[in-house]
């Protein structure tokens, strides 16, 4: 069981490649069980329009919570979100009840309106991709090997 953590600025593909890496789980073996939490999804279910920075926090904080919640009936939690504050993401990384995979997004491309400028990326223990150099394809073969 494992939390696989999709993170980068928006339109970077944190939800196409979680979608991906579903699918490509289940084709190698039926019976794994797998979650997708996105973040535009839960903001619709919670209602939270709150892009502001304590905002975001709370909403990073109640998906790290689901999370972790998840985590234990499913093989993978795979989850898809900006998650702008490096320290959140570190601590979920450093608790030892969970292994949390951290996956790294950034492109390019991105469209400039959608940049978060307080965005911390994650320094250590991640795996990194650029989606302008690689496919989707790629990508999910990268992942899976960073998780297996």
């Amino acid at each position: 069981m494992a939390i696989i953590w999709f993170t980068g600025q928006p339109n970077s593909g944190k939800t196409t490649l979680s979608l991906e890496l579903v699918h490509r789980l289940h084709e190698s073996r039926k019976d794994i069980t797998a979650v997708v939490l996105d973040g535009d999804s839960l903001r619709t279910i919670t209602q939270n329009s709150d892009y502001s920075k304590d905002g975001r926090r709370k909403n990073v904080q109640l998906v790290i919570n689901l999370a972790t919640s998840s985590d234990a009936s499913n093989d993978y939690t795979i989850v898809a979100i900006v998650s702008p504050f490096r320290e959140l993401r570190e601590s979920l990384k450093n608790n030892n009840k969970h292994i949390v995979k951290e996956v790294y997004l950034h492109s390019c491309r991105l469209r400039e309106g959608k940049m978060i400028d307080y965005y911390e990326p994650p320094l250590t223990n991640h795996l990194d991709i650029d989606t302008d150099k690689h496919t989707i394809e790629e990508s999910v073969k990268l992942i899976l090997e960073y998780i297996n």
